[in-house]
């Protein structure tokens, strides 16, 4: 639990404790020269812990204004232009928006709050300032009463918190669990024995300017309730019960409050406004009259402090991080590990089996390179079972064609024309390698109708060249040239015609595996 230093000022006294999730040391210290310097002492021991400050002081004033809903820069100019106006000579003074209108504007309620006389909060301040302790706030002492209400279950509309403090009597009144005004009547000229009847009649006027303040109607009933911490305000109770306004009168006596609040009874003993202090450590109010100048110091302990939290955190995360990574590293060691034992009996093994094989006539160098030049020669080999397949093809959809021979090639070559012809035709360098086949046959039964023969010569050329193995098909050789630029020769005797037939020759050239 994060320390903090709790202070209330008052013009009798200053009550100072020490927070640490709860009250863990009270102290009270007067409004003297002796009373500052053991002040200073206790600031000297308590290290640069954050420092809420309370004022309880009848000089105080706040005002409810409403004003056009605005945000950001224009709210903010709006507000200091108002603090300016209502509290030109005051530097603690501050605004806070407590409600919002239903109307149709929706315009804000802001509460405005000052202090406007610090001559006896001043000489505190500068003792904390001269110290470098981060000043976090500094807060009206009523402000803290809402507080209150969860802890002690008040669930009324109209509540009226009244608890004595080393200034005096204190009146907080809260409508709807916000703080709307709050009185203090100072102890100095009343006297002890006629003190319940002054605080009685000031109770009860508090309750009339109430309904003057048309905060409530004059049937509307309020609860008293009275924070007894001393048991000391019984007499009060039964004196307020009598009165036949409309009040309903409530005390909370010092077991109670020690029970639903928890509130140190040590600290109860030792100063009056001990209950004050503790409802500040349990919730900073909203209405933080320090100005900027005066909280710079707190601004930069928190940013430190985050900035601590942060690296710490990046700290944790680095060991994580590296916890992660080293049970990662062990891991892969293990792995590593394994997987040596493995090579090693795997290598123990082929060992073990190579010591039975028959000695090599050559090392496994040269076997390994003899290996390598077979798997490159019979990725560049070819054969003609390609070509049969075409031809095979060809030749089952004309079943009057009949082969003669085939001739199969795998060279260069630039024109398909000369594969086949005599010599050996020169090629340009890196010329690929390609398959070329010549297909002679005839024409079965051959009538003696050239035409026909050609026809059915052309049509098994286009077959062929239809098949998807094949890029090119050429005819070499007709029986007869059917162009109608030569002449037709020779004999139309039908013996003499069957007997030689209508022979023709063809070439074909082969796609490559995978090329298209």
């Amino acid at each position: 639990m994060n320390a903090k230093l709790l202070v209330c000022i008052s013009r009798n006294s200053v009550s100072v404790a020490v927070w640490r999730g709860k009250l863990a040391s009270t102290y009270r210290y007067p409004q003297t020269e002796d009373g500052e310097a053991d002040f200073a002492d206790l600031l000297d021991v308590s290290g640069r812990i954050p420092v809420h400050v309370m004022v309880d002081a009848v000089e105080e004033d706040y005002r409810f204004e409403t004003m056009p809903h605005a945000v950001g820069r224009d709210r903010r100019e709006m507000i200091e232009r108002k603090l300016k106006q209502l509290y030109r000579t005051s530097p603690f003074a501050t605004a806070s928006v407590q409600e919002r209108d239903k109307n149709a504007r929706k315009d804000d309620r802001y509460l405005f709050s000052a202090i406007t006389d610090t001559d006896f909060v001043d000489p505190w301040l500068a003792i904390i300032q001269s110290r470098a302790m981060p000043v976090a706030g500094l807060y009206p002492l009523p402000t803290v009463m809402p507080a209150a209400i969860a802890p002690l279950k008040l669930r009324s509309q109209d509540l009226l918190v009244v608890s004595r403090t080393s200034a005096g009597l204190r009146q907080t009144f809260l409508k709807n669990g916000l703080f709307r005004f709050s009185r203090l009547t100072p102890f100095r000229g009343h006297a002890d024995d006629t003190q319940t009847t002054s605080f009685a009649t000031e109770i009860v006027n508090t309750r009339l300017y109430l309904n003057a303040l048309q905060v409530t109607l004059g049937d509307d009933i309020v609860d008293v309730v009275l924070l007894d911490p001393d048991d000391s305000l019984a007499e009060l109770q039964r004196t307020l019960s009598t009165n036949p306004g409309a009040m309903r009168v409530q005390r909370i006596s010092h077991t109670a409050l020690v029970s639903r609040l928890k509130v140190s009874e040590d600290a109860l003993s030792t100063t009056p406004d001990a209950l004050a202090l503790h409802l500040l450590g349990l919730k900073a109010p909203i209405e933080n009259l320090a100005p900027r100048t005066l909280r710079e110091g707190y601004v930069m302990h928190q940013s430190a402090r985050w900035l601590l939290l942060a690296s710490g955190a990046s700290a944790i995360v680095a060991a994580v991080w590296f916890m992660v990574d080293l049970h990662r590293i062990r891991d892969v060691d293990a792995e590593a590990a394994k997987l040596a034992q493995e090579t090693t009996r795997y290598q123990s093994l082929y060992s073990e089996l190579t010591r039975q094989f028959p000695k090599a006539p050559v090392s496994s160098g040269v076997l390994k390179q003899t290996v390598d030049a077979f798997e490159r020669l019979r990725a560049t080999a070819r054969t003609p079972e390609t070509a049969f397949a075409v031809v095979s093809a060809g030749l089952e959809a004309h079943p009057n064609v009949r082969l003669n021979g085939l001739s199969w090639k795998h060279i260069r070559y630039t024109d398909i024309g000369t594969v086949f012809a005599g010599g050996s035709p020169l090629v340009p360098a890196g010329t690929p390698m390609r398959q070329a086949a010549r297909i002679s046959g005839e024409i079965l039964p051959f009538n003696g109708d050239y035409r026909v023969a050609v026809g059915t010569i052309r049509e098994f050329s286009e077959s062929l060249r239809r098949q998807p193995a094949v890029a090119e098909v050429r005819i070499l050789k007709l029986p007869l040239d059917d162009s109608s630029k030569q002449n037709l020769s020779g004999s139309t005797a039908a013996r003499s015609e069957e007997s030689v037939g209508a022979r023709f020759e063809l070439v074909i050239a082969l796609r490559e595996s995978g090329a298209r």
